[in-house]
């Protein structure tokens, strides 16, 4: 056994390290390329000739992969150019050229096609991930593991995808921030409140959000998957009508923040980006100095007329003690219709006497302070409590707050901390 491993290790290592070809095939990698198997949906491929390593990436001859796949290959002798087109997508390859287009867009491959033995190889996961298929390699069996299919956790349970998406929707600010850093793209994305982050997504239409949906412009963007809130089940039918797929998935506590991450990660076949994301999130929040005793802080979030109490399964809750503060909302009965929060009742807020107030609107942050500032000096109860009395109450920066930050969690939770530990 362990001789099976050394040698498998061994032939790992010669594959990474061994130089270069003028044709761009690793010679050790050619050498093992017989051991490497290509399975579709668990059956393995016969594909005319084994699989090569150019450059650490996996290529295969293009007919048979190609065909493999449901599609139809044709080859232009004069250009050395392979075209490749499967329903509505067809991709364009270029032997030498590290350039691939895929119905029309641009992309840069690592490793160009190459001609090796009178045969034309092509990147087994390019080709396999442009026809809707996910690429998985298990080192261990030396196998690259082609599905058509995808299962994957969501937080309402388990869901299968039944191709790669390439038209993503998002109806939720922090799914699209997620995407992006992914470094995938999406054609649709949610009504942002404040300035569109990233940038990147300014350009691409507004479809709705978790409070209602624009179908006629969801339907223009043509998806294939949509990403939406739970909220918004009643409105899966119609959705599917279009011809998308509806993942419903939704995260309030940094913890399920960072699930969506990694669920994300799995369908953008991105994985080890997604951890990269997260080890450097964990890290921020390590780094953070925590007040010596938790200072009792009250978060109010909305609007006047229409204010409710953060609870701590709640985004802004969640992130305060993180902070190293203490919710004195903890034992207030959550609402119904928004069991992430309470009702603001001025008796129980006066009963737990918090240190700090903080509030979260959509509204213009000066007006809202000034109108508190008011109600705090006329309203006797209001001014009897310690945060009151030492003047400690700060309006939430909306950008992190107004709506779930997603990636940019660990910033919204160093604000409160820098709050946290001005109280004395």
């Amino acid at each position: 056994m362990f001789h099976k491993v050394l040698t498998r290790s061994l032939l790992a290592a010669a594959v990474l390290l061994a130089p270069v070809t003028a044709a761009g095939v690793d010679k050790a990698a050619n050498a093992a390329g017989n051991a490497i198997k290509v399975t579709l949906d668990g059956k393995e491929l016969s594909l005319g000739s084994g699989p090569q390593i150019a450059k650490g990436r996996t290529l295969i001859p293009y007919s048979g992969i190609v065909s493999a796949l449901g599609g139809k290959a044709a080859w232009d002798a004069s250009s050395k150019t392979v075209m490749a087109t499967k329903d509505s997508t067809t991709v364009k390859l270029t032997v030498g050229s590290h350039s691939a287009y895929i119905n029309g867009q641009y992309t840069y491959l690592d490793s160009a096609p190459y001609i090796s033995g009178g045969k034309t190889f092509v990147p087994v996961r390019l080709i396999s991930e442009a026809f809707g298929k996910w690429v998985n390699f298990n080192s261990y069996t030396s196998t690259v593991a082609i599905s058509s299919t995808l299962t994957v956790s969501t937080s309402t349970g388990s869901f299968t995808l039944k191709k790669k998406p390439s038209r993503i929707v998002t109806l939720s600010s922090s799914d699209t921030e997620i995407i992006y850093a992914l470094g995938g793209k999406v054609v649709g994305r949610s009504t942002a409140i404040g300035p569109v982050i990233p940038a990147a997504a300014s350009a691409v239409p507004d479809v709705g959000s978790t409070h209602g949906i624009n179908f006629e412009t969801l339907a223009s963007v043509k998806p294939d998957l949509v990403i939406a809130s739970p909220s918004l089940k009643a409105q899966q039918a119609t959705i599917e009508k279009l011809g998308a797929q509806v993942l419903f998935n939704s995260h309030n506590t940094f913890t399920e923040i960072q699930a969506s991450i990694r669920l994300y990660g799995k369908v953008l076949s991105q994985e080890t980006k997604a951890e990269q994301i997260i080890k450097g999130m964990n890290s921020d929040i390590a780094s953070l100095k925590k007040p010596a005793a938790a200072p009792k802080t009250l978060i109010v979030y909305g609007a006047p007329g229409s204010f409710v109490v953060a609870l701590p399964t709640s985004y802004p809750g969640n992130f305060l003690e993180l902070a190293g503060g203490k919710n004195v909302a903890a034992n207030f009965p959550k609402m119904d219709m928004m069991p992430q929060y309470a009702d603001l009742s001025l008796e129980r807020i006066i009963a737990a006497n918090p240190d700090l107030i903080l509030m979260i609107t959509h509204g213009d942050a000066a007006e809202v302070k000034a109108s508190f500032k008011k109600e705090f000096e006329t309203n006797p109860a209001w001014k009897s409590l310690s945060a009151v009395k030492k003047d400690r109450f700060e309006v939430l920066p909306s950008d992190l707050f107004a709506a779930n930050p997603g990636i940019r969690a660990p910033q919204a939770i160093e604000t409160i901390n820098k709050l946290l530990l001005q109280v004395k």
